[in-house]
C-alpha cells in the first residue's frame, strides 16, 4: 500500500518536554533521511497524489512543525538547509514574535519564544512553507462557529499579508474539529493536517491528514525503523495507548 509519513515536530530544544525534540536528535533524524535516500516532499505533493490516485514517490516523507517556535529558526532551519529539505511550519500569527502562553496551554509545557516575522520572511525565501494554525491556538471544537471561522480565516490572511504568498494548508490546534469547522477549512485551504496518529495513504482525507508525532520517536532509536514493517506496528501500538489514555480522562 502506498503510504507516506508526515512527521510532526513542535519545539527543537533539550528540555525533554512532551513537545520537544533535542537539536542533536533532530539533526540525526534528518541525517538518517538523507543517508537513507528518503525523498522529502511537500504537503501539496501529498494532496496531489491523493487527488490523482497516484502512488506517493518511493521512500517519501514530509516534515512539519506546529506552533512556530523560534528554535525552529535557530536549530532546525540550518539543518533543513544543509540537507536541502522542504518543510511546512504552522504559525499562530496572533502570537508571532511573542511566546506560547496562549489561553488553554496545558501545564508542563515550557514557555518558549515564537518566530518573528523577520525570521519567517528569511525562511520563506529558502524553501520553508508556512501554514495557518489559527490566530490564538484555541480548541476550535469549543468555539462558536463564528469565532472559529474568524480564527481560521484571519490567521490565513495575516500570514499571507506578511509573507506575500498564498497559505495553502491548515493544522487544527490540539487536533480538535467538527464537521462545520472542517467545512470552513475546506473553503479556505487546499488541505489540512490533524493530530491523528498514522501514515497518510491514498485513502486519507485531505482535510484531516494523519501524521507521525515525533515525540514517540525522539527518545529512542525507533526512527531508524521508519521504512521497515515494524514502523506501522509501533505507530498502531502508540495509537492504542493514546486512545486508552483519553478514555481514562473521560
Amino acid at each position: 500500500m502506498s503510504k507516506v509519513p508526515i512527521l510532526t515536530y513542535h519545539s527543537i530544544d533539550s528540555s525533554g518536554s512532551v513537545i520537544s525534540t533535542s537539536p542533536g536528535k533532530f539533526e540525526s533524524q534528518m541525517r538518517y533521511l538523507a543517508e537513507s535516500s528518503f525523498k522529502v516532499i511537500s504537503l501539496k505533493d501529498v494532496v496531489k497524489c491523493i487527488q490523482e490516485r497516484r502512488p506517493f514517490p518511493p521512500k517519501a516523507a514530509v516534515i512539519t512543525f506546529d506552533d512556530g517556535f523560534k528554535n525552529i529558526y535557530d536549530e532546525a532551519y540550518p539543518v533543513l538547509r544543509k540537507f536541502g529539505f522542504k518543510a511546512t511550519v504552522f504559525l499562530v500569527p496572533g502570537y508571532c514574535g511573542r511566546n506560547n502562553r496562549w489561553n488553554g496551554q496545558p501545564e508542563g509545557i515550557p514557555t518558549l519564544d515564537l518566530l518573528s516575522w523577520d525570521e519567517i520572511g528569511e525562511m520563506v525565501h529558502n524553501g520553508v512553507e508556512f501554514g495557518a494554525h489559527t490566530m490564538s491556538h484555541p480548541d476550535l471544537a469549543r468555539c462558536s462557529l463564528a469565532q472559529a471561522t474568524r480564527e481560521i480565516a484571519h490567521s490565513k490572511s495575516m500570514i499571507q499579508r506578511h509573507i506575500g504568498r498564498d497559505v495553502l494548508f491548515f493544522a487544527y490546534p490540539y487536533g480538535k474539529l467538527t464537521g462545520d469547522i472542517k467545512r470552513v477549512v475546506k473553503d479556505q485551504f487546499y488541505g489540512s493536517c490533524s493530530t491523528k496518529l498514522g501514515f497518510t495513504t491514498l485513502e486519507s482525507d485531505i482535510y484531516s491528514l494523519p501524521r507521525i508525532d515525533m515525540y514517540y520517536f525522539s527518545k529512542n532509536n525507533l526512527f531508524l525503523w521508519l521504512e521497515t514493517p515494524f514502523s506501522p506496528i509501533y505507530v498502531n501500538f502508540r495509537k492504542i495507548l493514546r486512545l486508552i489514555k483519553l478514555f481514562q480522562l473521560v
